[in-house]
């Protein structure tokens, strides 16, 4: 087996393990507090986390973690797990659906696994380097759009969109033939499964919201990038698009842009 393949088995039992906790926790009455920045937290999302962190370091001591409720762990290896225990917190504590578990490993600072785990309607969708995304465990492929004024876009919550990003998300906003706002995660593994051509995002993102989000796309035949056209990445922070084909992004990176 791989190294790439023990990495996939373990992160799979990973998403099992939260889709648990998370589900238990929604059915009941998730107490939730606030952090500084004003965002939601719950202890499912401290849970997860540890649970995880744990079972990294004791399969892969070498390699290195980021999560979003305990920060980074430097490895000596080229591996970094990228974890958002609950992607959508503010959802889940609020007792909607739209909540996902973001598991990624990056090498070298590149994502090359992904996983999209929605507990709620009990769907995976997932993505490793050279062998195409799945949902529910068959293979998936973007739509092929390349007409921005026949695509399906998904638009996220209007109050991501601050400052530089605002003029952009209001041009896209009145492009496509449908429009849906505030689908999270879920809305790039919809667009990997071809319902939705392009996926908007503002400035409030950091890695562990992206790293799963690019597998599981570009192994689907799409492509995510920042609004500028470069590579996400470990490193990489803020306002992100993904759309169903290169001609259908370019044309989208042009009026973000205002080029057309």
């Amino acid at each position: 087996m791989s190294e790439l393949d023990r990495i996939l088995a373990a992160a799979l039992s990973l998403a099992e393990a939260a889709a648990d906790i998370s589900a238990r926790t929604w059915h009941g009455d998730p107490a939730v507090t606030y952090k500084p920045d004003g965002s939601s937290l719950t202890d499912a999302d401290l849970s997860i986390e540890t649970l995880w962190r744990e079972a990294i370091r004791r399969q892969f001591p070498a390699h290195g973690i980021l999560g979003e409720e305990y920060g980074q762990e430097t490895g000596s290896s080229a591996f970094t797990w990228v974890l958002d225990p609950i992607d959508g917190t503010r959802q889940f504590a609020t007792g909607l659906l739209h909540f996902a578990s973001l598991i990624s490993v990056c090498r070298d600072g590149v994502p090359v696994l992904g996983i999209v785990d929605l507990p709620a309607p009990g769907a995976r969708h997932v993505a490793v380097e050279g062998r195409g995304t799945t949902f529910g465990g068959r293979p998936v492929r973007c739509s092929g759009q390349r007409d921005l004024c026949e695509a399906v876009v998904s638009l996220a919550n209007p109050d991501s969109f601050r400052g530089d990003s605002a003029p952009g998300y209001r041009r896209l906003r009145s492009s496509g033939r449908v429009r849906v706002f505030d689908g999270g995660a879920a809305a790039y593994g919809a667009l990997s499964r071809g319902l939705i051509d392009v996926c908007l995002n503002g400035d409030d993102l950091d890695a562990y919201d992206i790293c799963a989000l690019c597998p599981v796309v570009q192994e689907a035949g799409g492509r995510i990038t920042d609004w500028n056209g470069l590579p996400l990445s470990l490193a990489s922070s803020g306002a992100i698009v993904a759309s169903a084909t290169p001609d259908l992004h370019s044309v989208v990176l042009d009026r973000l842009a205002l080029r057309c």
